[in-house]
């Protein structure tokens, strides 16, 4: 009796840590969601108080995007390895107080070993794939909702590399890594095709002025390319593992050294990206305990994955 009353209260802690995340996160994104609201905004530049309910309403449409994307993505890595008998947890959410975001998303943790390429894969494309789902339609519906507007062009000091910066301080030349304005959302092939769809091809100076459902749908496209990037312990990672065994750490190398050129001649995101790689989640897979080959479903689901990676990657996320 008393063994199983203490393994109740375990597992209640347990829960209710993942709860009180989930409720901040919430928080979180209600907030940078009604920050971001035209209606909410236009209230307050009228000298208009917002209460509670008219927060949450102006906050509701970012925040109830962005998280179905993220909880729908945990959910499928958790029914995965439920049904290859591993040990998971549910997701953690990670929420932070500020803007842009809200959140640094979610993720759940693997407690016991992957016992083979099938479970790997599955477990490690469960998650994308179905987030991928879940944004497609809210981007589309996104983008044919927000407006076209003029915008001034980006100047020459706003594109520069870290490299190019490096090399400009060293030459003494004039560097303005950050300056104020409107953050511009870089372009993967498929919000490239959902703009182009919903508005057609846009004039000279003009660009799409995304309200919080397309915003929201966008970073749930952006999570879903850095998750996965092969490397690593990334959903990619478990995905090239799947589908290469053994010499899946080897390109997982070399793809690691791919993404530390980006990082160096494209954009900051991808350097600090590979740092948290490198240093911290490394760039090799647990060995599997079974490399049994797979079928022929699980190789389509391996190349589905690596499509949607193509279709979500942005080469240069943020401009400002």
């Amino acid at each position: 009796m008393a063994c199983s009353l203490e393994s109740a209260l375990v597992r209640w802690k347990s829960l209710s840590l993942h709860l009180v995340l989930f409720g901040l996160t919430v928080v979180t994104t209600l907030a940078v969601g009604a920050s971001m609201s035209p209606a909410a905004l236009q209230k307050m530049r009228s000298g208009i108080e917002l209460g509670l309910t008219d927060l949450v309403r102006a906050g509701l449409p970012y925040c109830a995007t962005l998280l179905s994307i993220l909880l729908v993505h945990e959910l499928a890595h958790f029914v995965a390895a439920r049904r290859h008998r591993v040990d998971a947890t549910l997701p953690y959410f990670l929420p932070v107080p500020f803007e842009p975001i809200g959140t640094l998303g979610a993720f759940i943790r693997i407690r016991s070993p992957i016992p083979s390429r099938r479970a790997v894969l599955d477990i490690g494309a469960a998650g994308p794939v179905a987030g991928f789902v879940v944004a497609l339609p809210l981007l589309f519906w996104g983008f044919a909702t927000s407006e076209v507007k003029p915008v001034p062009p980006l100047s020459s000091t706003q594109l520069h590399s870290p490299l190019v910066m490096l090399l400009r301080l060293i030459e003494g030349r004039p560097v303005q890594p950050f300056v104020e304005g409107p953050m511009v959302m870089g372009d993967s092939a498929i919000t490239w095709l959902a703009a182009r769809v919903t508005h057609g091809a846009l004039p000279a100076h003009h660009d799409l002025h995304v309200n919080p459902v397309a915003y929201a749908a966008w970073l749930g496209m952006f999570v879903t390319a850095l998750n996965l990037l092969p490397i690593g312990q990334l959903d990619g990672g478990h995905v090239l593992h799947g589908l290469f065994g053994r010499r899946a750490d080897r390109i997982s190398r070399l793809l690691s050294h791919a993404l530390l050129a980006l990082g160096l001649f494209a954009s900051w995101t991808w350097l600090a990206w590979w740092v948290l790689i490198r240093f911290v989640l490394g760039t090799r897979h647990p060995p599997l305990a079974s490399q049994e080959p797979l079928d022929s479903p699980r190789r389509a689901l391996g190349v589905a994955a690596l499509v949607i990676l193509a279709l979500t990657f942005v080469p240069v996320p943020f401009r400002f």
